[in-house]
């Protein structure tokens, strides 16, 4: 069956991953899944023999024959430049990665299963926003070319929902919300009204790109004859208040000057990256759907002392924000001097090579009551299927049927070979931090204001990044509580005006 490309600077794009990969070497102690062909060939099949020794979603779905349609998906491989096999969307031909290979399958899953023609617009020479711009502008005026749309949640995805472009997927009779493979669980989090506009799901591995975590020095850990990390997690004791105890304990100047900066010489205790990923970890929210309706999470109390004592902790010498102008973050991560950093998943594929030994932890839990450990999966990794009002009638649920099929394929095939030979592995360093990842990974949620870039909410992040120790945030949301509540109000009025156009 004829497939067409259209591929600005896929050829690029697959030769910066093959030679990337080509040259991240495997710890002594770590498979060394996609270190050549062979042995990504041999994830590719373990993924495939686990999948198939499980119940595979894929083999149930309702069989159909379109014909040989065409099949038109717009998407890309990079997110703003950044290129990782984990940000990987889509594949040309098979190359001996596990996901390449496993996003190739899965496209020939949908061409064979439906008899169809998959043709890729696969863009990686746009901005995030320059796409966002370009689709919005041409869906609006009556453009159908493009009948799947696969990018991020908070930029593409938003900005083609936010001007009624996209149907909410809980519209479309042959997508199946419900079904184990759209991962329910983890979109209750991300409901706007009764809709669904920014699933996340296993039709990209970038879910799995997504989540922040905390990653900790073993060696200053074991210097400092630190307690068990991994023992305070699988204890129920990895709170916020112990990595801050934890933390003070580190840091020290180095270089004799009296001071503890962040140069990357200085120890330092906490270097975070993602203050929303401490909110979402403590059981908060900055926005909730409460009752098909979104409030405000700052009417919580118990919120607003959180973020005052995260403020006074982070005002705390050799405490540090990694994006502030004060932090030379590059040195920081590379030099190993904080006892605990904050990436994002992505950037693990990265960190393999660094040169000091390290784990992975979840985000801390507020105290030792609370049940679980909760991630946050930024919106701006994280990508969603999107389908533009324009496809209609027949054409729309076809191409529901397929972006259905190629979410369940995504679950049985490529979350498998993504997760265990990629994050899991790859990812760490050593057995428990593997385990570890399966504590973060069970329990995952979404922060709307991230995804919705709500304006309103500006002078609340400068509490804890520009603004930190310069502004009380019990009198930030006193001024800003009005602008947050229209917004919040508009928001919900304009996406229901939208779907009563469409039930119309």
């Amino acid at each position: 069956m004829k497939r067409t490309h259209i591929f600005p600077a896929a050829l690029l794009t697959a030769l910066f991953l093959t030679g990337a990969l080509a040259a991240c070497g495997d710890e002594a102690d770590t498979p060394a899944v996609g270190s050549d062909t062979t042995a990504a060939n041999d994830a590719v099949t373990t993924a495939t023999e686990t999948a198939e020794t499980e119940y595979l979603h894929s083999a149930h779905l309702e069989a159909a024959d379109f014909g040989g349609a065409e099949f038109h998906i717009y998407t890309s491989n990079n997110v703003n430049g950044m290129v990782y096999s984990i940000l990987q969307n889509y594949a040309e031909e098979e190359n001996g990665d596990v996901i390449n290979d496993a996003l190739y399958r899965r496209d020939r899953f949908i061409e064979e299963t439906y008899n169809v023609d998959v043709v890729y617009t696969c863009d990686d020479t746009s901005s995030a926003s320059q796409m966002a711009n370009s689709l919005a502008k041409n869906v609006i005026a009556g453009d159908s070319t493009y009948q799947l749309i696969i990018q991020d949640h908070a930029t593409v995805t938003k900005n083609l929902a936010s001007q009624g472009a996209i149907y909410p997927l809980n519209y479309i009779n042959t997508i199946h919300l419900d079904a184990e493979y759209w991962m329910p669980e983890l979109n209750e989090s991300n409901i706007i009204g009764n809709s669904v506009y920014y699933p996340s799901c296993m039709i990209s591995p970038r879910y799995f790109g997504s989540v922040y975590i905390m990653m900790f020095n073993r060696e200053m850990a074991a210097e400092l004859d630190l307690e068990n990390m991994y023992d305070l997690v699988n204890d129920g004791k990895w709170t916020f208040d112990k990595m801050m105890e934890l933390g003070r304990l580190a840091v020290k100047d180095m270089d004799g000057d009296g001071k503890i900066t962040g140069d990357g010489v200085d120890r330092l205790g906490v270097a975070f990256e993602s203050h929303e990923g401490f909110v979402l970890s403590t059981g908060f929210h900055f926005v909730e759907n409460k009752n098909d309706t979104l409030v405000s999470g700052l009417e919580n109390t118990a919120l607003i002392e959180f973020i005052q004592h995260f403020v006074d902790c982070f005002t705390e010498e050799g405490m540090y924000n990694i994006g502030n102008s004060n932090i030379d973050s590059d040195a920081v991560m590379n030099n190993g001097v904080a006892l605990f950093t904050n990436p994002c998943t992505f950037s693990l594929e990265e960190y393999r090579d660094l040169g000091y030994d390290y784990g992975l932890l979840p985000m801390p839990k507020l105290d030792e009551s609370q049940e679980e450990y909760i991630g946050f999966s930024q919106p701006w990794i994280n990508t969603a299927p999107s389908i533009p009002v324009t496809i209609t009638g027949e054409e729309l649920e076809m191409v529901g049927t397929l972006t259905d099929a190629m979410v369940a394929y995504g679950y049985d095939y490529i979350k498998p070979a993504v997760y265990d030979n990629v994050v899991r592995l790859k990812g760490t360093r050593d057995e428990q931090s593997a385990l570890i990842i399966d504590k973060i990974f069970s329990n995952v949620a979404i922060e709307l204001s991230c995804t919705l870039w709500l304006s309103s909410y500006s002078p609340i992040n400068q509490v804890f990044t520009t603004n930190l120790g310069k502004a009380e945030i019990t009198t930030v949301y006193a001024k800003q509580k009005n602008a947050i509540e229209a917004e919040i109000a508009g928001i919900m009025s304009a996406y229901a005006e939208f779907e009563a156009e469409l039930n119309g």
